[in-house]
C-alpha cells in the first residue's frame, strides 16, 4: 500500500475531515453534558405525552434551519462575508420562529378573552351614539373626497360637483360604495357564530401588531435572501446568458420599432414642410396647367392613343396566333410521346422476365442435349463390351440404352421447341423498343422546331410591348387618364416619395408627349416643363431619409436580420448599427442610443443579481415566481409550525371566555396546584361529585358539596374555587355550596385522569377493582364495606400481600355473605387469593384495602340498611302474588250465605282499566294531514300544490310519461343515470328521516304508527311524480352537475350537450307553463324524448348481427 498517495489523499482533504471530526467531538461532549440528558428527557417526555408538539416543533426547527441555509447562501452572494451572513442568518431565523410560536400562543389564549365593557369617561352614554354618527359621517365624506382625488375624478383646484366627471367615476364609486356596505354587513353581524371569530381574529391581530410587525420584517428579509439563493440554483449563470439573449431579441426588436416610428414621424414632418415651399407650389402651378390643356384636348389625345393601342394590339395577336399554334402541335405530340414513354416503360418492364425465361429454357435444353451424349456413349460402350454387360453386341441392355437414349432425344427437342418460343418473345419485345426508341427521337426533334417558334413569337411579343413602352404615347386607357392623373398627385401629396414624383413627371410628360404628337394641341403644351428639379432640390433631406429608410429596411426590418444575431453582444450592435442608418437627426438618435446603453446595462448575464432578479420579474419568469412562492413557502411552513405548535399545548381551558388572556399553561398550572399532591385522586372526587344539567352558557355541571364529608368537600372546593379563578365555576345564588361547572374544566379533569391510566398501568386495574367492589358492597356500600373492613387481619407483607381474611371464624351469615362478594370482586382483578393449604383462608393485597377505605369514607349512610339485615335475619320475604291482567275483567268471589247479608250481585261485567279506544275519524284524519304535510315539506312540497297538480288523471299519466322520457336518456349516459340514483337515494334519506322522526313522535302508540306507515307508503310511491315538479330541484340539480362532470376532463360526453339543452328548455318550461295542466307535461314530455345521440358505448358491446334494444322509455 502506497503510504504517501494516503497521506497526499488525506492531506487534499484535511479541512472537511478536521471539520467533521470536529463536529463529531463537539457533539458527542454535548450529549454527555447534563444539560443535554435534562433535554433529551424534556423531548422524551414530549413525544410520549404530545407527539404533536413534538413533530411540530421538530417541523419547526428544521424548517426554520432550511431557510436559515438558504437566506445565508443568498445573504452571502451580496455581502461576502460568511461569518457576517451566519450571524445575521442566525438572528432572522431565530426571531422569525420565537415570534411564530407567540403569534400562535396570542391567538390560542386570546380567541377566547372578551372585552370588559365600558363607558368613555369624555362624553355620557346618551351622547355617546350621536357624536359617533356625526363622526361616521364626517368620516365617509372625508373618504369619499380623498378617494376621487386619488381617483383622477376630481382635484382641489377645481373643488365644485359640476367639475366632477361622474360617468368615468361611476365605476369607482359602485366599487367604493359595495366595499361600505360590505363593512356595515360585517359590522352588524359582528355578533354571529360566523362573523365573531374574524373580528376577534382582527383584535388579537391588532393587539399584538408589534409582534406581527417582527414577523413580517424577518420574513420579508428571509424570503428576499432565500428567494435569491433559490433563484441561483434553479437560473444557473448558462440560463441567465440564455436569458440575456431572449432578453436582448425582445429589447432590440423594441428599439428597431422605436426607429421605425421615428423615421415615420420624421417623414411626416419634412413632408409638411415640402407642400409649404415656393418650389412645389410653382410646379404645382405647371401641373394643373397640363391637366386644364388635356381637359380641353380629350379627344384628339383619344384618337392619338387610339391609333397606338390598335396598332400595338394587332401585331400581338398575330404573334399569339404562331404561339397558339405552336402550342397545339406541341400538345398532339406531348400525347403521343405519353403513349409512346408508358409503351416503352412496360416492354423495358417486360423484357427482364422475358430474358430469364429465355436463359432458363437454354439451360434447360443445354442440360438435355448433354443427357443425350451421356446415354449414346452408355449405348456404344455397351455395344463394344466396354462397360454395362461387358458381352460385346447389342444385347438386350444395349436395346434399354438406345430406348433411354430415344426419349432423352425427344425430351431435347421438346425442350428446343420452347426455347425457340422463349427466343422468339424475346426478339419482338427488343425489336418494339428500338422501334419505340427511334420514334421518340422523332418526336423530341418535332417538339423543339414547335417550342422555337413559340418562344421566338413570345420575344416579338415583348419586342412590341416594350417599344410601346418607350413610347411618347400614354399607356392607359385615354378616357381615365385625367383621373389616373389627378390619383397621381394625390398619391404624392399623401406620400412624397422619389416614385411617386416620378410617376408625376412621367404620366405630366406622356400627357404633353401626345398634345404635342398633334398638330392641333402642340401649341398648348409650348410652354410646360414637367421636370420637377426645384421640387427635387426642396425635397432633397426628405429623399435622403427616405433613401436611408431604404437601407434601414433592407439591413434591419424583418425577423430574418434580427436572427441572424445570435449573442447579445451581436444583437446591440446590430441596435446600434440600425440606428445609425436610419439617417435620422442627432436630436432622435440621443434618446434611442440612451434607451440602447441602459438596456444593456441591465444584462443579465454581466448585472448584478438583483438586477437580474428584477429583469426575471419583469420578463415574467416562472422561474422567479417558482423561486419566490417556495421561499414564502418555506417561511409560511415555520409560521405554520409555529402557530400549529403553540396550538398543540393549547389546553381545554383555554376555551373557557375570560376577560384576561392567560395561556393554556398558566390555566392548567392554576388546576394542577388546586389538584393538589395527588391530582389523580382529586380530579377523579371532583368528577364523579359533578351532577349533569342541561347547558346553558358553557355550563352542563352541578356540584354541590352540601351533603359531602368535610375532607372531600374541602379538596373539591379547592378546585372549585381555582375554577372560579378561570371562570370556569360560579356559586348558585340560592345555595352557596351549589357550583355550576364548565364543561372545559370537566374536560381537563378528564384529560388528568387519562394521562394517569396511560400513565400509570395499575389505574385501570384500580378503577376496575373500585367498579366491582362497589357493585359487591351494594346497596349499602358504608355499611358493607365497614363489615369487610372490620373483617379483615393485617399480616407481614407476603408476595404483595398485607391482609387477610377466614370466613369459618365469621359467625354471622349476612356479614359472610358480604365478605364472600367483596373476595369474588377482589379474586377478578388479582387483589385477592386463596390459601394453597387452609380452606376459606384469604390473602388481600393493599388495593383492595384502599378501595374499602375510600368507600367507606365517601359512601353516604344508607336508611334501608337496618330493615334489609333484619329481614334476612329473621323475616322471610313473602312470595309474590299473582294479579292476573290489569286489562282483562275477574268474575267476583261468591258470598258465603249464612255468614253475611244477602247483597245483589252486579250483574253488568266492568274492567279494571279502560281498553284501547279506536282513533276517531276526525283524528284519523288529522293525523293523515299532518304527516304527509310533513313528508311533503321534507321534499320542498305542500299538499295543496300535489293535489292540485294531481288532481286530473290525465296528470297523473302526462307527469309519469315525462319521467319514462328522462329516465330514457339515463340507460345512454353514465353520468346522468348516476345523479338520478344519486338524487334519488338523497330524497329517500331525507324521508327516511322524517319518517324516524314523525315515529318518535307517536310513542310506541301502534294506531298512529299504522297511520304514519300508510302515509309514508303512499308519498315514496308517488315519489317518481314528484320528482319533475320545480320545488324539488332536480333539473337544476342535473344541469348544476352536468356541467360539474365535464370540468376535470374539459369537455361534455357525446350527446352531454344536447341533453343539457333540454334540461334546460325543461327548466325554463317549469317556471313557463301551467303544471295543472296536463298538456304542459305533454309538451315536457315531447322535449324530453328527442333523441340526443345514438349510444356508441351499447353499439360497440352488442354482438354482430343482434338487433338494437326497443326503446320503449319505461322507467
Amino acid at each position: 500500500m502506497d503510504i504517501k498517495l494516503l497521506i497526499d489523499r488525506l492531506a487534499e482533504h484535511a479541512q472537511p475531515i478536521g471539520i467533521a471530526v470536529f463536529l463529531t467531538c463537539s457533539l458527542v461532549l454535548l450529549l454527555r453534558t447534563r444539560v443535554a440528558r435534562r433535554l433529551r428527557a424534556v423531548v422524551e417526555d414530549t413525544v410520549f405525552t404530545n407527539w404533536r408538539l413534538a413533530l411540530l416543533g421538530t417541523t419547526g426547527i428544521v424548517l426554520s434551519g432550511a431557510a436559515g441555509w438558504r437566506t445565508w447562501e443568498g445573504m452571502y452572494n451580496f455581502t461576502g462575508e460568511p461569518l457576517l451572513s451566519g450571524m445575521v442568518t442566525f438572528g432572522i431565523q431565530g426571531i422569525m420562529l420565537i415570534v411564530a410560536w407567540l403569534i400562535g400562543e396570542s391567538f390560542a389564549t386570546g380567541m377566547n378573552s372578551r372585552a370588559r365593557p365600558g363607558q368613555s369617561s369624555l362624553v355620557s352614554s346618551g351622547v355617546q351614539p350621536w357624536i359617533g354618527s356625526f363622526i361616521g359621517l364626517l368620516l365617509f365624506v372625508t373618504g369619499f373626497v380623498l378617494f376621487l382625488q386619488w381617483s383622477g375624478q376630481s382635484g382641489t383646484k377645481h373643488p365644485s360637483v359640476e367639475d366632477i366627471n361622474w360617468s368615468a367615476a361611476s365605476d369607482k364609486l359602485l366599487m367604493f360604495a359595495a366595499g361600505l356596505l360590505l363593512f356595515a354587513l360585517f359590522a352588524l353581524y359582528a355578533a354571529s357564530d360566523l362573523v365573531r371569530p374574524y373580528v376577534q381574529v382582527i383584535r388579537v391581530i391588532i393587539r399584538n401588531s408589534m409582534l406581527w410587525v417582527m414577523f413580517l420584517a424577518c420574513m420579508a428579509t428571509s424570503v428576499f435572501f432565500s428567494f435569491d439563493s433559490f433563484f441561483t440554483s434553479i437560473f444557473p449563470q448558462s440560463e441567465r446568458v440564455r436569458a440575456a439573449e431572449l432578453r436582448a431579441q425582445n429589447q432590440v426588436a423594441g428599439i428597431i420599432t422605436d426607429i421605425e416610428q421615428a423615421i415615420a414621424a420624421r417623414r411626416a414632418v419634412l413632408a409638411e414642410e415640402l407642400f409649404t415651399t415656393d418650389a412645389w407650389k410653382g410646379y404645382e402651378q405647371q401641373l394643373d396647367h397640363v391637366a386644364k390643356a388635356a381637359a380641353q384636348s380629350q379627344g384628339v389625345i383619344e384618337r392619338f392613343v387610339n391609333d397606338q393601342i390598335e396598332e400595338h394590339r394587332r401585331s400581338v395577336k398575330e404573334q399569339q396566333e404562331r404561339i397558339s399554334s405552336a402550342q397545339a402541335g406541341q400538345a398532339g405530340l406531348a400525347n403521343r410521346k405519353t403513349s409512346l414513354t408508358d409503351e416503352k416503360s412496360n416492354l423495358a418492364g417486360q423484357r427482364p422476365e422475358l430474358a430469364a425465361d429465355y436463359a432458363a429454357k437454354k439451360g434447360e435444353y443445354d442440360a438435355k442435349l448433354r443427357d443425350v451424349d451421356a446415354k449414346r456413349v452408355e449405348a456404344l460402350a455397351e455395344d463394344k463390351g466396354v462397360e454395362g454387360s461387358g458381352k460385346a453386341g447389342r444385347g438386350p441392355l444395349y436395346r434399354q440404352r438406345m430406348g433411354e437414349l430415344a426419349q432423352l432425344q425427344a425430351a431435347a427437342q421438346i425442350a428446343q421447341e420452347r426455347m425457340k418460343d422463349a427466343q422468339k418473345r424475346l426478339a419482338t419485345v427488343e425489336s418494339r423498343l428500338s422501334a419505340v426508341d427511334r420514334e421518340l427521337a422523332t418526336l423530341d426533334g418535332d417538339l423543339a422546331k414547335y417550342k422555337g417558334e413559340a418562344e421566338t413569337a413570345e420575344q416579338r411579343i415583348k419586342l412590341a410591348e416594350g417599344s410601346a413602352q418607350t413610347d411618347t404615347g400614354p399607356k392607359t386607357d385615354p378616357a381615365r387618364i385625367l383621373p389616373l392623373f389627378d390619383q397621381t398627385k394625390a398619391e404624392f401629396r399623401a406620400d412624397p416619395t422619389v416614385e411617386h414624383l416620378g410617376q408625376v413627371q412621367r404620366m405630366c410628360g406622356e400627357i404633353t408627349g401626345a398634345m404635342q404628337a398633334t398638330p392641333e394641341t402642340r401649341a398648348l403644351v409650348s410652354t410646360v416643363d414637367c421636370d420637377p428639379k426645384s421640387t427635387a432640390d426642396a425635397a432633397a433631406t426628405l429623399f435622403a431619409l427616405q433613401a436611408g429608410t431604404k437601407i434601414f429596411e433592407n439591413a434591419c426590418a424583418g425577423g430574418d436580420k434580427l436572427n441572424a444575431n445570435k449573442s447579445t453582444d451581436d444583437l446591440f450592435a446590430f441596435a446600434r448599427g440600425c440606428l445609425a442608418d436610419s439617417a435620422l437627426p442627432s436630436s432622435d438618435t440621443d434618446a434611442l442610443r440612451t434607451k440602447i446603453n441602459h438596456i444593456e446595462l441591465s444584462r443579465d448575464d454581466k448585472a448584478h443579481r438583483f438586477v437580474v432578479t428584477l429583469n426575471a420579474f419583469q420578463d415574467g419568469n416562472r422561474l422567479a415566481y417558482l423561486a419566490l412562492a417556495i421561499a414564502i413557502g418555506l417561511d409560511g411552513l415555520i409560521f405554520m409550525s409555529g402557530l400549529f405548535g403553540a396550538n398543540a399545548v393549547r389546553s381545554p381551558l383555554s376555551d373557557i371566555p375570560s376577560f384576561r388572556a392567560r395561556s393554556g399553561a398558566q390555566l392548567e398550572a392554576t388546576i394542577n396546584a388546586a389538584l393538589g399532591a395527588h391530582p389523580y385522586e382529586t380530579a377523579w372526587l371532583t368528577l364523579t361529585s359533578l351532577k349533569p344539567i342541561t347547558n346553558q352558557d358553557g355550563f352542563s355541571a352541578l356540584a354541590d358539596l352540601s351533603n359531602m364529608e368535610r375532607s372531600q368537600a374541602d379538596r373539591i372546593r379547592m378546585v372549585l374555587t381555582a375554577g372560579a379563578d378561570i371562570g370556569a365555576v360560579e356559586s348558585v345564588s340560592q345555595n352557596p355550596e351549589r357550583y355550576r361547572v364548565r364543561s372545559e374544566l370537566r374536560e381537563y379533569l378528564s384529560s388528568v385522569c387519562d394521562k394517569q391510566f396511560k400513565a400509570d398501568s395499575s389505574a385501570k386495574d384500580r378503577a376496575k377493582l373500585e367498579q366491582l367492589v362497589s357493585a359487591a358492597l351494594a346497596p349499602h356500600p358504608r355499611e358493607h364495606s365497614e363489615i369487610v373492613l372490620n373483617t379483615l387481619e393485617p399480616i407481614r407483607e407476603t408476595e404483595g400481600f398485607t391482609s387477610r381474611v377466614t370466613l369459618k371464624e365469621i359467625d354471622n351469615d349476612y356479614d359472610t355473605r358480604v365478605v364472600r362478594r367483596v373476595i369474588n370482586a377482589g379474586a377478578a382483578t388479582k387483589a385477592v387469593a386463596p390459601d394453597r393449604d387452609t380452606d376459606d383462608l384469604y390473602y388481600i393485597r393493599p388495593a383492595l384495602y384502599e378501595t374499602l377505605l375510600t368507600i367507606r369514607a365517601t359512601a353516604p349512610e344508607s336508611t334501608g340498611y337496618g330493615r334489609d339485615r333484619a329481614r334476612f335475619e329473621g323475616v322471610l320475604e313473602r312470595p309474590a302474588l299473582e294479579g292476573g291482567m290489569l286489562r282483562s275483567a275477574q268474575p267476583e268471589l261468591p258470598l258465603h250465605t249464612g255468614s253475611v247479608p244477602k247483597i245483589e250481585r252486579r250483574r253488568e261485567q266492568q274492567q279494571a282499566l279502560p281498553g284501547i279506544q279506536p282513533l276517531s275519524q276526525e283524528e284519523r284524519q288529522r293525523l293523515i294531514a299532518y304527516y304527509r304535510e310533513e313528508l311533503l315539506e321534507a321534499v320542498n312540497l305542500r299538499s295543496d300544490i300535489v293535489d292540485t297538480r294531481l288532481s286530473l288523471p290525465e296528470s297523473r299519466d302526462a307527469i309519469l310519461e315525462a319521467w319514462k322520457a328522462l329516465n330514457a336518456h339515463s340507460k345512454k349516459n353514465e353520468n346522468l343515470d348516476f345523479l338520478l340514483r344519486e338524487f334519488q337515494n338523497g330524497q329517500d334519506r331525507i324521508l327516511s328521516e322524517v319518517y324516524s322522526r314523525l315515529r318518535r313522535e307517536a310513542g310506541g302508540d301502534a294506531q298512529k304508527l299504522s297511520v304514519l306507515d300508510g302515509v309514508d307508503g303512499r308519498v315514496r310511491d308517488e315519489l317518481t311524480l314528484y320528482l319533475l315538479f320545480p320545488e324539488t330541484g332536480l333539473i337544476s340539480t342535473l344541469i348544476d352537475d352536468l356541467e360539474a362532470a365535464a370540468q376535470p376532463d374539459e369537455g361534455l360526453a357525446h350527446g352531454e350537450q344536447d341533453l343539457k339543452d333540454q334540461l334546460k328548455y325543461v327548466q325554463e318550461a317549469l317556471g313557463r307553463l301551467d303544471l295543472d295542466n296536463p298538456r304542459s307535461w305533454d309538451e315536457i314530455r315531447q322535449k324530453l324524448a328527442i333523441r340526443t345521440g345514438t349510444d356508441f358505448r351499447s353499439l360497440m358491446r352488442r354482438p354482430l348481427g343482434q338487433p338494437p334494444p326497443e326503446e320503449d322509455g319505461e322507467a
